[in-house]
């Protein structure tokens, strides 16, 4: 995962850094994998996308819940863009979550100049919920952001991207 994660290219529309040392990366890990928040008013699912025959890291999918929400997002390793795999991931990752009660709605933030995470939600069936302008600050500007979400009806009710049924 640290190499993959050292890209800087990874980072551009994301106020997040390259990890500084495997050390550090591995901290980070078993930080997350505590599962949340210590009073339990969010979960944290953080799972490794695997690529290839040999199964190799391409990067992570994430997901906040909180209540009937979840706060989604991903990273794929520059390296493997343009491969179908943020695809493949989230709608795996959208059928778990709406697999669980009671999970409802799922929401997503991008930078607007994130014209692949855009295209990506999107084809998913997310919906444009609103522009929030000066929502960020990094890399030395502003950024604005859009926020999208999904319903577990929507997704559930598209044959094809949904296993749920």
């Amino acid at each position: 995962m640290f190499a993959g994660l050292s890209d800087e290219r990874g980072y551009a529309f994301i106020p997040d850094e390259p990890p500084e040392t495997p050390e550090k990366l591995r901290e980070r890990y078993i930080m997350l994998s505590s599962g949340g928040t210590p009073d339990g008013r969010e979960i944290w699912l953080n799972l490794i996308i695997r690529y290839g025959d040999d199964r190799r890291p391409a990067g992570y999918t994430q997901a906040t819940l909180t209540g009937q929400e979840a706060l989604v997002a991903y990273h794929v390793f520059p390296s493997l863009w343009r491969n179908g795999i943020a695809t493949a991931a989230m709608t795996l990752m959208l059928n778990d979550l709406f697999a669980r009660d009671p999970i409802h709605t799922a929401r997503a933030f991008v930078d607007t100049r994130n014209a692949g995470s855009v295209a990506l939600l999107k084809k998913l069936g997310f919906t444009l919920l609103r522009k929030i302008v000066n929502a960020d600050f990094f890399r030395g500007s502003q950024s604005d952001e859009y926020e999208f979400t999904l319903t577990r009806e929507a997704w559930c009710t598209d044959s094809d991207k949904s296993l749920i049924k």
